[in-house]
């Protein structure tokens, strides 16, 4: 019985222990990676789009300024990709107007009530779209405000554009 312990205790003693460290657990899972158009996939938000820009529509300021200046710019020849209405509520405006020329200098009209409230609707974008985009150049006139974007490359249709706003 003797021999049996001291067998026990030197295979005990004799045993190796492992030291090495337990492997590192796996890596989070990452989001999957997606090959379509980043962004939300909530939609619902937009299903009362098309009522918000009707209602818009039809509150719209008396003076038609958009209209106006789309007008005048036609007859100058300055031609538009698209032209369409905008939500106006994000530049606090009551309608808002976008035209995009086939060299994607964007003008965007924007009616407000008063001249304050115009004033107002230019420090609200740009404090919100200085840095997405800074080369946008805005002017109130009365109660309009315009907003010529990416026209850093074509500054003399820029400057068109503001004049004739600015003699409507």
């Amino acid at each position: 019985m003797r021999r049996l312990h001291l067998l026990l205790a030197i295979a005990a003693c004799s045993h190796k222990q492992d030291h090495t460290p337990p492997p590192a657990p796996p890596p989070p899972a990452s989001a999957p990676i997606t090959q379509g158009v980043p962004g939300s996939q909530d939609l619902a938000p937009l299903q009362q789009l098309g009522a918000r820009l009707a209602d818009e529509k039809s509150h719209r300021p008396a003076a038609h300024a958009s209209d106006q200046l789309f007008d005048a710019l036609a007859k100058q020849g300055i031609a538009l990709a698209s032209h369409h209405q905008v939500l106006a509520s994000v530049a606090s405006a009551s309608y808002c107007d976008l035209g995009v020329t086939g060299d994607a200098i964007a003008i965007a009209v924007c009616e407000y009530e008063t001249p304050s409230a115009a004033a107002k609707g230019k420090q609200v974008l740009d404090d919100r779209y200085a840095k997405l985009v800074p080369d946008a150049v805005r002017t109130v006139h009365g109660s309009t405000l315009v907003t010529v974007a990416n026209a850093s490359s074509h500054p003399e249709l820029r400057d068109r554009v503001l004049h004739t706003f600015m003699t409507l």
